[in-house]
C-alpha cells in the first residue's frame, strides 16, 4: 500500500491532536468555569463537585482504554470511537448538560450523566489521543514534544476564539467544537498506518500486553513512585487550574475586560509555548527524564505562590501575568516529560497501560477527592490563601519526588530489534 512520508504522516498527527484539544478547550477550557458561574449559575462548592465526579468516572475508562490502546498497537479503532463520540458535544453541552446543572433538582443528574460522557471523551479522551500521537510520533522519528506543541496552539487559538464568541454569545463556542470535533475525524481517517501493524521495533512490540504484564507492572516500586508523583505535583496542579480563569479575571475591573485579556494573552502565548514544548526533549537529553519532571514541580509550586501573593492585600496585576505564564510553560514540560519518563523506565509492552493508570488513573482518583475540597477553599478562604497553601504542598510533593523517582536510563533490558518497514513517500 502507499504511505506517507515521515514529514506528512506527522503533520496529519499533529493536525489530529489539534482539533481534538481545539474542541476540548473550547467547551472546558479557561471559560468554562467562567460559563458555569455566570451562565449556569452554579458557584464554586458545586463547580468543585462537577469537576470531582467528571474526574473521578473517568476512572471507569481508563484502565481499560489503556490495555486496549497497547493491544491496538497503531490501530486506529479507538481514536475513530473517541472522534465519533465528539461529534455531538456542542448540542450536548446546549441542550442537555447546561439545562440539568441549572435546576436544582436535577443537578445531580447533570454531574452524573456529564461526569460518564465528558469523562470518557476528556479525561480518558486526552490520555488515548496524547498516547496514540506519542506512539505514532516515536514511530516516525519524531517525539511527542512536537504533537504537544501544536496541542498548545490550539489551545492559544481556540483561547483567542472562544474570548471573542463568549462576548458575543457563549453558545457559539459549543457549535465551533462540533466542527473541530469534524476535521479531527477527518484527520484520523486520513493517517496510513498499516506498514507498522504487528512490528517489532523500539517503540512497538509484537508481544501485546497481557494480564500477568499488569501484574508485573504493579509489582514495581518505579510505578509506585511515579504513581505518587502522579497523585501529587500533577493533582494540585491541574485541579488549581479547574477555576483559575475565575481567579484571574478578578484582577481586572470588569469581567468582560479579564476575559479579553486573558483570552489574547493565551493565544499569544501559545507561540512561544508550542517552541517551549518543541524544546522539551532537548532538556531532557540533558537532564534526563526524571530531571525535567521536577524541573516541572518547580515551576508548578513558582506558579502557586506567585498567584497566592499577587492576591494578597492589594492586587499584583503583573505578578499574576507572571504566574500565568509559569503555568503554560509548566503545562508541556509537565506532559511531555511524563511522556519521556515512561518510555524510559517501562517495558514498551506496557507504555500506554503505564500512562493511562499510572498517571492519568491515579491523578484522577486524587482530583475526584481534591477538586470540592479545593473549591471550597476558594469560597472559604479566598483564591489567594488557597493557592498559598497549595504551594505548600507542591513544595513538599518535590522534595518528595526527588528521593523517589528513578533516574536510571532503562528500566528492562532492550528486546532484539527489527527494523520497521520505512515510511517513504
Amino acid at each position: 500500500m502507499s504511505v506517507d512520508s515521515n514529514k506528512v504522516a506527522m503533520g496529519k498527527a499533529c493536525l489530529m491532536y489539534f482539533f481534538y484539544n481545539f474542541f476540548w478547550s473550547l467547551t472546558s477550557g479557561s471559560l468554562f468555569a467562567v460559563w458555569l458561574d455566570d451562565r449556569v449559575g452554579i458557584d464554586g462548592a458545586q463547580i468543585g463537585i462537577l469537576f470531582g465526579f467528571q474526574t473521578g468516572l473517568a476512572i471507569l475508562f481508563k484502565p481499560f482504554f489503556g490495555y486496549i490502546l497497547d493491544k491496538l498497537g497503531l490501530k486506529k479503532h479507538l481514536v475513530y470511537f473517541i472522534a465519533l463520540c465528539a461529534l455531538m458535544i456542542g448540542p450536548f453541552y446546549l441542550y442537555v448538560y447546561a439545562p440539568l446543572l441549572a435546576n436544582d433538582s436535577t443537578f445531580m443528574y447533570g454531574v452524573i450523566l456529564g461526569s460518564l460522557y465528558l469523562g470518557m471523551l476528556f479525561q480518558a479522551g486526552s490520555g488515548v489521543i496524547a498516547s496514540y500521537c506519542d506512539r505514532f510520533a516515536r514511530c516516525h522519528g519524531f517525539d511527542f514534544g512536537l504533537v504537544n506543541g501544536f496541542g498548545i496552539a490550539s489551545w492559544g487559538v481556540s483561547a483567542l476564539l472562544a474570548g471573542v464568541l463568549y462576548n458575543i454569545n457563549p453558545d457559539l463556542m459549543f457549535y465551533a467544537a462540533s466542527v473541530s470535533a469534524f476535521i479531527m475525524l477527518a484527520f484520523c481517517w486520513s493517517l496510513k498506518v498499516r506498514h507498522l501493524d504487528d512490528v517489532e521495533n523500539e517503540v512497538l512490540s509484537q508481544e501485546k500486553i497481557a494480564p500477568k504484564d499488569v501484574i508485573k507492572l504493579a509489582k514495581n516500586p518505579k510505578m509506585w513512585a511515579f504513581m505518587t508523583y502522579a497523585a501529587t505535583i500533577s493533582v494540585v496542579f491541574w485541579t488549581s487550574t479547574t477555576q483559575f480563569t475565575r481567579y484571574f479575571i478578578s484582577f481586572f475591573e470588569t469581567q468582560e475586560a479579564g476575559i479579553a485579556f486573558s483570552s489574547t494573552m493565551d493565544g499569544i502565548c501559545s507561540v512561544f509555548l508550542f517552541f517551549v514544548s518543541a524544546s522539551v526533549p532537548f532538556l531532557i537529553n540533558r537532564i534526563g527524564a526524571k530531571g525535567s519532571l521536577i524541573v516541572t514541580a518547580a515551576g508548578i509550586t513558582s506558579f502557586m505562590f506567585m498567584m497566592g501573593i499577587a492576591g494578597l492585600g492589594e492586587q499584583n496585576l503583573y505578578l499574576a501575568i507572571a504566574g500565568k505564564l509559569m503555568f503554560g510553560v509548566a503545562n508541556p514540560l509537565l506532559m511531555v516529560s511524563v511522556f519521556a519518563y515512561v518510555a524510559e523506565q517501562f517495558d514498551k509492552k506496557v507504555n500506554s497501560f503505564t500512562y493511562m493508570f499510572g498517571f492519568q488513573v491515579v491523578n484522577n482518583l486524587f482530583t475526584a477527592i481534591a477538586s470540592p475540597v479545593m473549591g471550597n477553599m476558594y469560597d472559604v478562604h479566598g483564591f489567594a490563601m488557597s493557592y498559598i497553601y497549595f504551594g505548600l504542598f507542591s513544595l513538599t510533593a518535590t522534595l518528595v519526588a526527588c528521593f523517589t523517582l528513578s533516574s536510571k536510563s532503562k528500566a528492562v533490558e532492550p528486546e532484539p530489534e527489527q527494523q520497521p518497514e520505512t515510511a517513504a513517500a
